[in-house]
Formats: structure tokens, C-alpha cells, sequence
């Protein structure tokens, strides 16, 4: 019945259920994945066993660590003893129940396969999981995939994917990710235009490592691929409404309508509000959400071998995103008093800031996929086009984080991308199986605006100047000097970039006996990047010396600080891996894989030199070790990996007041072990149990950002990091779900439960020892009941109330000011993780 609870359009989806697709099978582009009934019982729990992701709770059972390192020892020793065990179990277990796990169905490979037989890392969610989670959006699944980090600072379009600890600030626009987003086949040029609230939401499969072969762009540290279930030939739809703390009210609703025999067409809506979670003692208060997203759909069967759909989608954001909560230190404060604008909190985490004003952030973007499969007689054609264009402005008018009106910041950011990927594949049918494909990436990006300036000095900028000019000469009060600059000072700055990318790749795969199969995978990669910046100032001083130095408008827009470039890069990467299928179902793997990222320019604003802009292309080498196996009956499912991936010329970000800057570190190492777990424990409940335990270090940074008070190790100024952990990166990640579901009445009763551990890590990127974050747990509950008709559920996100920080960084004014007039301690800020929610969600299908 709970295929039916969970989702009435899973049973239209969930065509594997009656019969399975041959292993290695290639798939129409919507089918990304599927779950294949394994047997058939009176109440299924597919919420329970649709959930290769709930596979991946495994090691917070122990919720909390022990003292020091002997806990994370204990942890990793019982993770190898007990997958080294799975493989050589029996399964002669006397059959209590005959219940069995369900299949599940992936296209890690670009091809449909069952997970069980793909010699790849990878979380799949189905639909009925996602569901019982809570799923709203992309963010939402690194609850449930311990090797996944997400984060976020000061808009939905910084939002940042880390794989493995791998990942890119999304601050810089022309910065690109380390992780492919990929939303119905189509690449994504940016993680936060993915982050948009998603209706029927079908699977979210997590491809851990490099992914360069068959991926390629920006695959560097994995893949998330999103799939939306598509038309159906039934009519149907879904209704659903949330109400919740902090204001929160949410509905998605969608529509299927057959038109013909052979068209039909669907449609979505989604749309979001929340009341401010950050109080503002002097200026509007942050952190709200607002924004709607509408999608339509039309797929065609011009026969039964040849299918094309087309998805076309809408998405408009009017909000206030969260800002940073400040530290100002003692002689931050004492200019503040001085210059009217005294400090009386000065806590953190609390949510709590004294800010002139907050963030404005309106987004519109809109995007295409079109994708079109042929099923000829032992092979198929598949070709995906996308589009996406989005318009982002972003205006700072607290840009200072001061309780006085300094700054104002207007960030406008602007691009379009068009994607084709074009694969013919065999069916696998065979001992031997193929796939060639094509890939033609073509990116613009614009950041500023012509039509106003970037920033502009306020009316608090003199008395403020005046303050800052009294503590560097020592005296008392304010100094009647236009130190930092006057109202109406103001900068321009604008950035181009084009990317264009060319990829030509391909797949072999040879049965060898009944037992060994071998992959040899290759990519020819060509990219191609043209860059610009331009900025300019209009100051009462001229800036001439010393205000050159000293107003905020010559230092961050320097007149003629322009830079122009083009480069390309070209690569051949590749893998390599062998599978060996042991009886009773269970698989053992090896791989080895070279991975490509392209170098680029680092065009933020401010007086860095033309030498300093370029950065170099990323080369990867990856080692992994990983087995897949089903016990006791298929009532239990352990799969994991071993990895040891080495980064050189790892591409990295730092931020430096206002703006970040990339370089490349010589060397990054990341050595770890995931294991995923799913046990179907009885009829009713399931338990899933998965953990990342993950070593990402600096093996040689030389030129490094150096934190707050620390001498730099050159005359450049920058810190030798060698050695030293990344940022961002626990060590140790686990998460524990446990989904119960019982019939009641015409429906069931169901809950869930998820939990997740957090191993300590520097909040910062660069590693001030101040910005130690401890571990921390989260807990999410829901408990509903449901039928055919209808969903009802009561929810509750981080129930503990954990305060945790997920980024920390100099603050953007104060600390410059800080190191000018000689401080001692530096002024920081954080962005803080979201506290408890709950809610209640009702939900109808018809």
C-alpha cells in the first residue's frame, strides 16, 4: 500500500515493479533510476526499501564520539570488520518473513544498472524516501549521504556541494563548482540555480569521487543527478500544503494530463514563504524566504522506439537572505562608540546582529531540457539539450555589517549556458558492451551593472573615517579627516567571462567468464575561457595619495586596474575498473581513474595584479576499493569504499573582506572509507546506517591566506598551510534514519527519524584556530499517516535546536580597519546552520 500512500505517480513511475530491466539496459534519459520489486507482500514498504540512501545511515548509531582519536578508531576498525564480514557471509538463515529489500535501479553509468552492480560510489533516494525525509530541495539530501556537505552564506546562489570534502565556495560566479549538479540530464552551470524548491522529485542519485570520464565538466569531486518523474498517460494530480514556525508556508501542486495516445503533458507549481530567523537590533531583520517556481512538461511517442520530452521551468525569488552574525573586536567597538554607533551585542551565534540594513536578493531564471531517445534493435541514441539563463541582484545595503550606513554594495549578477550531449550506447545485452558520446558546453557570464555603480560610500562614511583617523594617530574622539572617503564616493566594476567546452568521451565493458568484468573508460576534454574586468572610481580625493590607500572606493574599484586574458586547456582522462561477483550476490571492485578540472582567472574587484589573476588547471589521480553485498535473504544490503584521491594544483578559494580570491594549492590528499547500510528489520521497520569517515589535508599549500594575527611565511604575505586539514571537512560524518510504518484503519501509520553526526571542523578558510567548530548532531522526526488519497504529517528539523556554524570569515569592513589601526584581535562573522523547525504538512492526490 505504501506505494500507493507515498506517492499514487510512483505507481506510474515505479514500472519496474512489474517486470526488470536487463543489467547494464540502457534507459530512457527520464528513467535515472527505478526500484524492482523483489518480491511481493501484503503491506510494501517502499518508503522503507525504496531508499538506497536510507542504505547510507551507518555509523551514527554510536551518535556521539569517543574522547579523542580512540573513538574514531573503534568506529573505522568495526566499519572494516563488519564489510569485510558481509562478504563472506552465508545466506542459509532460516527464512522468518519472506521479505527481501527491493532492487535498485541506477544510471551512474549513463546506462540503467542495478546499484548492486555498479563499480561506482553512489547514494540513490528514491521517491517514497524522499517523501518520509521531507525532501524539499537539493540541500536537503546531505541529511542522508554522510560524504555530502552543503553550504551557504549570504544568498542562494553561493550555495557550495562538497563530495568527499571537495568542494568550491559558490561566492565567485566565475568560479566553477567541483561538483556536477545535473537536473533531468542536463548540466547545471551553477549549485545554487538548483536549490529552487522541486515538486515530484523522482530519485537524487550521489556519485562520490571523480567523475571525469563519463561526466567531465566540473566532476572533479562527484555528481548529484536529479531526476523529476515526467508525463504519465493517466490523469492525475497532487496537492500539497505546509504551515510551520517562523511564519512558514509552502504549497507544490502538480498536473498530469494525457492528450493523445501518444502525448502528454505535466505541470508543477512550488512556492515558499518564512518570516525573518535573524533579529536585527537596529535595521530590518533577515534571513526570510519568498519565491515561487513553475514547470511544464510535454512528452511525445512519435513510436514505440522513439520518445522526446520537453521541460520547461520558471523560477522567481524576492527575499532576504541571512546575513553574517558579527564578532567586532575591542577596538572595532571603541570606534564604533566613538563614531556614534556603539555595539551592544556582540554574540556570534545567537542570531542576533546590529546591522544598518540587510541583504535584498531577487532572482529570476528560467531553463529548458529537451531530450529525445531512439531504442533501436541492441543499441540506443540519447541526446539532452539544456538551457538556462538568470538574471540575480543582490544589493548590500549593510555591506559594512556596522550599526552605521558606510557601504552599499550592488552585485549584479547575470549568465545563459546552452549544453548538448549527445550518447549512442549498447544495449548490454551481450558479454561486451559500449557508449560514445559528445559533449558541447557554451557558458556567458556577466557580473555589475553598467547602469549604476557597484558601490557607494553613505552618510555615515565621514564620521565613521573620522574615528578610524583619531585611533591610528592616537588620539581621543573624532578626527576631522575624510579618511576612508565622503557620501556620494563611488566604484564601477565589470566582469565578463566565456566559457566553451568540448568533450568527446567513451565506455568499453568486457564479461570476462561468469565472474569478472572489466570498464575502460576515456575522455578527450577541450576548454576554452575568455575573461575580463574593468573598474573605475569617481572619489572627492581623486584618490591620490595617501586616500589611494585609505578610501574604500580606491581600494576596491582602483581606477585602471583592468585585466583582459583568453586561454585554453586540453585533457585526456580516463578510468579504469575491474568488478569480481562473488556467490550469494555480493561484488568486489577496483578502480582507477584520472580526472580534469580547467584552470580560469580569479576577476574579483580590488588591486590584485594582472600575475595574480590566472590560476592553473586541476589534475586528478583517484585509487578506489569497494564492494556491494545483500545477506540474510536480501533482508540486509552493506555496501562501501576505500579511496585515496590526490588533487594537484588543487583550485582554491579565500575570502578577504568583501571578496575571495583563488590560487592553486601544489597538492590536496583525501584518504577515507564510506560504508552504506539498509536493513529491512522487520515487516514494519527499516533501518538505515551509513558513514564517511574522510582525511582531507593540505598535503603542500605554500601560499595560503593567513588568518588573523599570523606572520606570513613570505614577502607575498601569504601562509604555508602544509599539513594543515581543508576547510569544512569533519573528519568523521554518519546519519541514522529508521522508518516505521503500521496499517491503521484505511491507511498507514508511518514515521521517520533521521540523524546525523558532525565531527568537529574549522569553519574557515583560512583555518583560524578561532573558528573551531565542535561536533554536533542533528535530528529531524516526522510522523504521519496516509492512504490513497491522503498524506498527513507533523515534522520537526534540528530537534535538539543545535547551533552550529557552518562558514565563519573576516567580517567585511571591520576587520581591514582592525589590522590598519593595529588590533590585536580581528573582527569576524559567522553564518550560522538553521535552527528547529516544525510544522505540519498536508498533502492530497487524486
Amino acid at each position: 500500500m505504501s506505494a500507493l500512500v507515498n506517492d499514487p505517480q510512483s505507481l506510474q513511475s515505479t514500472y519496474a515493479a512489474q517486470g526488470t530491466k536487463q543489467r547494464g539496459a540502457p534507459g530512457k534519459s527520464e528513467d535515472r533510476i527505478c526500484i524492482i520489486s523483489g518480491n511481493s507482500r501484503k503491506h510494501k514498504m517502499s518508503a522503507l526499501v525504496n531508499d538506497p540512501q536510507s542504505l547510507q545511515n551507518t555509523n551514527a548509531t554510536r551518535g556521539t564520539k569517543q574522547r579523542g582519536a580512540p573513538g574514531k578508531l573503534s568506529t573505522l576498525t568495526l566499519a572494516v570488520l563488519a564489510a569485510t564480514s558481509s562478504l563472506a557471509f552465508s545466506q542459509d538463515n532460516a527464512k522468518a518473513k519472506q521479505i527481501t529489500l527491493e532492487e535498485v535501479v541506477v544510471t551512474a553509468q549513463k546506462r540503467s544498472e542495478s546499484l548492486q552492480d555498479v563499480p561506482v560510489a553512489v547514494s540513490a533516494i528514491a521517491g517514497d524516501d524522499l517523501l518520509n525525509s521531507g525532501f524539499r530541495d537539493v540541500g536537503d539530501i546531505a541529511a542522508q549521504v554522510p560524504s555530502l556537505i552543503v553550504t551557504a552564506n549570504d544568498s542562494p546562489l553561493s550555495a557550495s556541494f562538497k563530495i568527499r570534502r571537495i568542494g568550491n565556495e559558490g561566492n565567485i560566479p566565475t568560479f566553477e563548482p567541483a561538483t556536477a549538479l545535473i537536473i533531468d540530464g542536463a548540466f547545471r552551470s551553477r549549485s545554487g540555480l538548483g536549490l529552487g524548491d522541486l515538486v515530484d522529485v523522482r530519485s537524487v542519485e550521489v556519485l562520490k569521487g571523480p567523475q571525469s570520464t563519463l561526466y567531465g565538466k566540473n566532476a572533479g569531486a562527484g555528481v548529484i543527478s536529479v531526476t523529476t518523474q515526467g508525463p504519465v498517460d493517466d490523469f492525475e494530480g497532487m496537492g500539497e500544503l505546509s504551515l510551520g514556525s517562523e511564519g512558514y508556508q509552502a504549497a507544490k501542486a502538480s498536473l498530469n494530463l494525457p492528450l493523445t495516445d501518444s502525448m502528454a503533458a505535466r505541470f508543477s507549481f512550488s512556492g515558499s514563504q518564512r518570516d525573518p530567523m535573524m533579529d536585527n537590533l537596529v535595521g530590518p531583520d533577515a534571513d526570510d524566504m519568498d519565491g515561487y517556481a513553475i514547470r511544464g512538461q510535454l512528452r511525445y511517442d512519435f513510436s514505440d522506439a522513439l520518445t522526446s520530452r520537453l521541460i520547461l521551468g520558471h523560477i522567481v525569488r524576492d527575499m532576504h537572505p541571512q546575513i553574517g552574525d558579527t564578532y567586532n573586536s575591542p577596538a572595532q567597538r571603541s570606534i564604533l562608540e566613538n563614531a556614534g554607533g556603539p555595539i551592544s551585542n556582540n554574540d556570534p551565534k545567537d542570531r542576533i546582529t546590529e546591522q544598518h540594513s540587510r541583504t535584498n536578493f531577487e532572482l529570476t531564471s528560467d531553463d529548458l531540457v529537451w531530450s529525445i531517445d531512439y531504442a533501436a534493435d541492441g543499441y540506443s541514441i540519447t541526446s539532452i539539450i539544456g538551457y538556462e539563463d538568470f538574471d540575480a541582484d543582490i544589493i548590500l545595503d549593510g555591506v559594512g555589517q556596522l550599526p552605521l550606513n558606510i557601504i552599499t554594495y550592488n552585485d549584479r549578477q547575470a549568465g545563459s549556458s546552452f549544453s548538448h550531449e549527445l550518447r549512442i550506447a549498447s544495449d548490454s545485452a551481450s558479454d561486451f558492451s559500449w557508449l560514445l558520446g559528445t559533449f558541447y558546453y557554451d557558458n556567458e557570464l556577466e557580473r555589475g551593472d553598467k547602469d549604476r555603480p557597484e558601490f557607494v560610500l553613505n552618510e555615515d562614511v565621514e564620521e565613521y573615517g573620522g574615528a578610524v583617523a583619531g585611533a591610528l594617530f592616537g588620539l581621543p574622539g573624532i578626527v576631522d579627516l575624510p579618511l576612508l572617503g565622503v557620501e556620494g564616493d563611488y566604484g564601477d566594476f565589470f566582469v565578463q567571462q566565456d566559457t566553451k567546452s568540448l568533450g568527446v568521451f567513451g565506455k568499453l565493458g568486457r564479461r570476462i567468464g561468469e565472474s569478472l568484468e572489466l570498464n575502460l573508460g576515456l575522455r578527450y576534454s577541450d576548454e576554452e575561457k575568455t575573461a575580463a574586468i574593468q573598474q573605475s572610481n569617481q572619489t572627492s580625493d581623486s584618490c591620490l595619495p595617501p586616500f589611494d590607500e585609505t578610501n574604500f572606493i580606491c581600494t576596491l574599484t582602483p581606477n585602471g586596474n583592468d585585466f583582459a586574458d583568453k586561454d585554453d586547456w586540453t585533457a585526456v582522462s580516463g578510468d579504469v575498473n575491474i568488478s569480481y561477483f562473488l556467490s550469494g550476490g555480493s561484488m568486489v571492485y577496483a578502480s582507477y581513474s584520472r580526472g580534469f578540472k580547467s584552470g580560469g582567472y580569479s576577476l574579483e574587484y580590488g588591486q590584485a595584479s594582472p600575475d595574480f589573476r590566472p590560476f592553473d588547471e586541476e589534475n586528478i589521480t583517484s585509487y578506489e576499493l569497494g564492494w556491494k553485498s545483500e545477506l540474510f535473504d536480501r533482508r540486509l544490503r552493506v555496501n562501501g569504499a576505500l579511496f585515496t584521491t590526490e588533487y594537484e594544483d588543487y583550485q582554491n578559494a579565500t575570502f578577504v573582506s568583501l571578496f575571495y580570491s583563488v590560487n592553486n594549492a601544489e597538492r590536496v590528499d583525501v584518504d577515507g572509507i564510506e560504508v552504506d547500510t539498509t536493513w529491512l528489520v522487520s515487516e514494519n521497520l527499516t533501518a538505515s546506517l551509513n558513514f564517511a569517515y574522510i582525511e582531507a589535508v593540505y598535503d603542500e599549500y605554500s601560499a595560503g591566506r593567513c588568518y588573523y594575527g599570523r606572520t606570513p611565511d613570505n614577502a607575498l604575505g601569504q601562509c604555508d598551510l602544509s599539513g594543515e586539514g581543508l576547510p569544512y571537512a569533519p573528519e568523521l560524518t554518519s546519519n541514522l534514519a529508521l522508518t516505521w510504518e503500521q496499517p491503521v484503519g484505511s491507511g498507514d501509520l508511518y514515521a521517520r527519524m533521521d540523524y546525523r553526526y558532525v565531527d568537529e571542523y574549522n569553519s574557515s578558510s583560512e583555518l583560524d584556530p578561532r573558528h573551531e567548530q565542535s561536533d554536533y548532531t542533528l535530528t529531524n522526526v516526522r510522523l504521519g499517516w496516509r492512504n490513497a488519497q491522503f498524506d498527513v504529517a507533523v515534522w520537526v528539523q534540528n530537534l535538539s535546536d543545535t547551533t552550529y556554524v557552518v562558514q565563519s570569515g573576516p567580517s567585511n569592513v571591520a576587520t581591514s580597519i582592525d589590522e590598519a589601526v593595529g588590533s590585536e584581535e580581528g573582527s569576524y562573522q559567522n553564518f550560522l546552520g538553521t535552527p528547529r523547525t516544525f510544522g505540519l504538512t498536508v498533502r492530497s492526490y487524486f
